[in-house]
């Protein structure tokens, strides 16, 4: 951004700041239009090559009637998040390959992506299949082992390869599995591959390419908006990182429905499925996705409900085996819900997921369900938002807020009563599940702990996976807002307590 000023203003203004003419002469030097970061400390990396100003103007040389072309010095961006863990602190200037070869740097030996890559890969926009072998930008690597339901493996390789300057897209062939990463380097948006870098950084789209599976997407480095590949106004629309905790009653509530016909039609129509006498799982899952509940990870759930449609537990696994297991802690029991002594053996939370299990065969009038447990009302009883099937004395069905128990009460309550033989079926005759997000158990245990940090964190990401305020992560760490975090770095995450409003 260039200012014309006149050198009489300057001077007026300048002068008597200045304790030297040397002093003006540095201030009045032409700089060139670019926000220049410290250096990147570590050696290896190439920091942006210097300008080479022009000759600088000195407070004897300038005439009163003369004006000049003064270019003040570019403030600091004001960004919406802090530089994501692992980023480059400038713009790298390395080539693709040499982008590549600090991705497998920071990978280690766990992946040899010289033996994962693939040469012939599909071109979405194109439709059709690239000899890439000599294509500056883009690379495929196959990794097998980030199929559903287990992408979560794949959120420290392809958060590494954001931090190392790529836009990552992974992509199933079938039952291949792969990773595209295209380096954002100059010319790549001339390329055949510029559609999967603009894509990647404008809120909900993907490219046209039918091989995408789509998963979450993460935090650019600053130097990524600086280049001018996304602006800090859209990042700031694209990532709701909200921290407080969700209000899972208020989402469930635009799913209400009295009659089957009212439910099978907010069924299809909102929640994507067929039939609302069993759309547990997807109702479920669409509560969760509506509150952006899940945690700050790549991962299969992201993708739709599939991962909490026609699941069991205890036959395939999901839809907890889709989580990473670093994210939560599993209870389960064998003990009929019904008469189950919460109280006694431990309360269920807001957030808190439940499997309740039937009979080991499908067996008339027993059912299994998934259901989020929305609130806490006044009496201490806990609520959720869920389908209800009336079986008994007629067939009926309706979408409700449920009163599933309270503590202390081992007869009333769906759980003990509805879902126990009293015109609404049977579940959970077998035993339960309880998912339980970490966030909750940390809030609950109200004790200072210890966390590492990963690849691609801020402190804005990491309050919202633990729901406490960024301003208390800060000052818990004696931190500044515009901190870099470093992966593998550790910080105290507060008691809880001492982080409430």
């Amino acid at each position: 951004m260039h200012y014309l000023i006149s050198s009489k203003l300057v001077l007026k203004i300048l002068l008597p700041l200045m304790t030297s003419a040397a002093l003006v002469s540095q201030v009045l030097t032409h700089t060139p239009d670019t926000f220049v970061t410290p250096e990147n400390p570590t050696p290896t990396d190439k920091a942006a090559p210097p300008s080479t100003p022009t000759t600088a103007a000195t407070g004897s040389n300038i005439s009163t009637s003369e004006k000049i072309s003064v270019e003040l010095p570019v403030q600091n961006p004001v960004y919406a998040f802090a530089n994501p863990a692992g980023c480059l602190l400038t713009h790298p200037n390395l080539s693709p390959a040499e982008m590549l070869a600090k991705v497998q740097s920071a990978i280690g030996s766990e992946f040899d992506l010289a033996e994962r890559r693939q040469m012939y890969i599909w071109n979405g926009e194109q439709g059709s299949m690239l000899n890439v072998i000599n294509d500056p930008f883009v690379y495929e690597f196959s990794f097998h082992e980030f199929q559903h339901p287990l992408t979560y493996r794949g959120d420290k390789v392809a958060t590494i390869f954001l931090s190392q300057g790529f836009v990552v897209w992974f992509r199933e062939y079938g039952k291949d599995f792969r990773l595209l990463a295209i380096p954002m380097v100059d010319g790549v948006l001339e390329s055949p591959w510029a559609a999967y870098v603009t894509a990647y950084w404008q809120k909900d789209a993907i490219p046209n390419d039918e091989k995408i599976y789509p998963v979450m997407k993460k935090l650019p480095c600053h130097w990524v908006i600086d280049a001018g590949y996304v602006s800090n106004e859209t990042i700031s629309t694209m990532f709701n990182l909200d921290w407080h905790i969700p209000d899972y009653m208020a989402a469930g509530h635009q799913y209400l429905a009295g009659t089957c016909k009212e439910a099978n039609q907010i069924s299809r129509e909102k929640i994507g499925y067929w039939d609302a006498s069993s759309m547990c799982g997807p109702l479920a899952w669409t509560i969760l996705h509506d509150t952006n509940s899940f945690p700050y990870r790549i991962g299969s759930w992201s993708k739709d409900a599939s991962a909490f449609t026609g699941v069991n537990p205890r036959w395939d696994g999901q839809p907890w085996s889709t989580f990473d297991p670093e994210t939560f802690t599993r209870f389960s029991t064998n003990e009929p819900i019904a008469s189950y002594d919460f109280e006694k053996n431990g309360n269920l939370y807001p957030g808190d997921i439940i499997y309740s299990f039937s009979t080991l065969y499908q067996t008339e009038g027993f059912f299994d369900h998934i259901l989020l447990v929305a609130s806490v009302n006044k009496n201490n009883t806990r609520m959720a938002v869920s389908n209800m099937v009336r079986n008994y004395p007629y067939e009926d069905c309706s979408i409700e807020e449920v009163a599933l128990y309270t503590p202390g009460d081992l007869t009333t309550g769906a759980f003990n009563y509805e879902w126990n033989g009293h015109g609404f079926g049977k579940t959970g005759t077998t035993g339960f599940d309880v998912l339980r997000w970490n966030w909750t158990t940390y809030h609950n245990n109200n004790q200072p702990m210890q966390y590492t940090i990963r690849w691609g964190e801020t402190i804005e990401t990491i309050a919202f996976d633990w729901k406490i305020s960024p301003e208390s992560l800060l000052a818990a760490n004696q931190l500044t807002a515009d901190a870099q975090l470093t992966p593998g770095q550790v910080i105290t995450l507060p008691a809880y307590a001492e982080t409430m409003p």
